[in-house]
């Protein structure tokens, strides 16, 4: 919103230039404990598999895990290297990451509003580029809509036109969705922005994805298309499967959700166009972790650029932050956040979801160490327990715990 057979797919330990290898001990038990994540959590959160990337630097060592199958199907093939998963929001980061790079080549500026590039949408003129970005422009979420939900019900490989993603948040005599104040999370934000990237460049948001994202870093399992991803990709594509029972946001009075015709259904063929620039990227945890340490190390934009990707706002109250605390633990920058994770302390880290799949990636900065999981399922609500995955992983290998 947005019975298992359950198998070892094995685990690659990877290294390169002259750090040390992880202990075989400690590879073990990372295998160990993604077997364990993936038998307790498929009764309750219906995947099937899991796969890990855990980087000690941006040049190795690394060790790559996966546990289970890519799907329920009897005989379903282990997950291992090759298997891809929708990146869903963490997927963001592209879009942010056009727009950035736009910006350097004077093609827009972060402060130039919607009514300039998009003068459609009056009623939202006022936006900036950076408030779409940083989730605090006040726009309401399409894919909370009845309308999204009957697409994904009733036309599962429909091809949605960002255009009609936008139109179905903008207010009309019979579509009043809420307005908010401060920090609320909108796919709409991202979709406005990608509509705003092809005017400013010209040039379709895919293309501008390869060219900004995909080529420069080397991402050769990572994919972006507006729409239905070609076999090429779907043979290597896990499984996705939609158990969610909650109700939308715009959903009232709710008794049953929009989306049940969608529970327990294999998404994976689906079309991917109601996500476009708010979350369409395929990837495996190897590529994600090197898209997102490009980011931090500052690879990925000039240093204007940078320095503006990384201001936060309180994901409570909306204003800028210098940084997050325990007082105001979240905060959310351009289609990346920064949260105090319990004993962990403040860490760059996003899980995105999409119909059947989730990413999840914790940046551990002064460790130098990036986690990085992908599973299966959007599960039924209240049950997601991917970060004890992350949390398991960092207990065998991150400092803190060692300590």
């Amino acid at each position: 919103m947005c019975a298992t057979l359950l198998a070892t797919a094995g685990l690659v330990l990877a290294t390169a230039g002259l750090a040390a290898e992880p202990e075989p001990t400690q590879v073990a038990r990372v295998q160990a404990a993604l077997d364990t994540w993936v038998e307790a959590r498929a009764p309750a959160e219906k995947v099937t598999g899991i796969a890990a990337y855990i980087s000690f630097g941006a040049t190795g060592p690394a060790i790559e895990a996966f546990a289970g199958t890519i799907g329920r199907a009897p005989g379903a093939k282990p997950v291992d290297q090759d298997t891809l998963y929708q990146m869903g929001s963490t997927s963001k980061s592209f879009t942010a990451a056009v727009i950035l790079n736009l910006e350097a080549a004077n093609k827009l500026s972060l402060d130039d509003t919607v009514g300039k590039w998009l003068p459609e949408y009056p009623a939202w003129g006022h936006v900036t580029v950076r408030r779409l970005l940083n989730m605090t422009s006040g726009i309401p979420n399409y894919s909370e809509t009845e309308w999204i939900s009957e697409v994904w019900a009733s036309e599962p490989t429909r091809t949605l036109t960002l255009k009609e993603l936008a139109d179905a948040a903008y207010p009309s005599p019979t579509n009043q969705l809420p307005v908010t104040k401060g920090y609320h999370y909108s796919n709409t934000n991202y979709v406005l922005a990608g509509m705003i990237a092809e005017k400013a460049a010209g040039t379709p948001f895919r293309d501008l994805v390869q060219k900004y994202v995909i080529a420069p870093h080397g991402l050769t399992s990572t994919f972006y298309e507006p729409s239905h991803y070609p076999s090429s990709v779907l043979q290597r594509l896990s499984h996705g499967y939609f158990e969610n029972g909650a109700c939308a946001e715009y959903q009232p009075s709710c008794t049953t959700t929009w989306n049940a015709p969608l529970i327990g259904r294999d998404v994976r063929e689906d079309s991917v166009s109601w996500m476009q620039s708010a979350g369409g990227g395929v990837s495996s945890p190897r590529d994600v972790d090197r898209w997102i340490r490009a980011i931090f190390a500052g690879k990925t934009v000039p240093a204007e650029q940078q320095a503006e990707w990384t201001k936060l706002v309180s994901m409570k109250t909306g204003e800028p932050i210098a940084d997050v605390s325990a007082d105001d633990p979240g905060g959310f920058a351009l289609g990346l956040v920064k949260k105090v994770l319990g004993p962990l302390g403040a860490q760059w880290f996003y899980e995105g979801e999409s119909l059947g799949y989730r990413t999840l990636y914790v940046w551990f900065a002064d460790e130098n160490l990036m986690i990085t999981v992908q599973t299966n399922s959007q599960p039924p609500d209240g049950t997601d327990k991917l970060s004890e995955a992350v949390g398991a992983l960092y207990q065998i290998v991150g400092k803190r715990a060692a300590n």
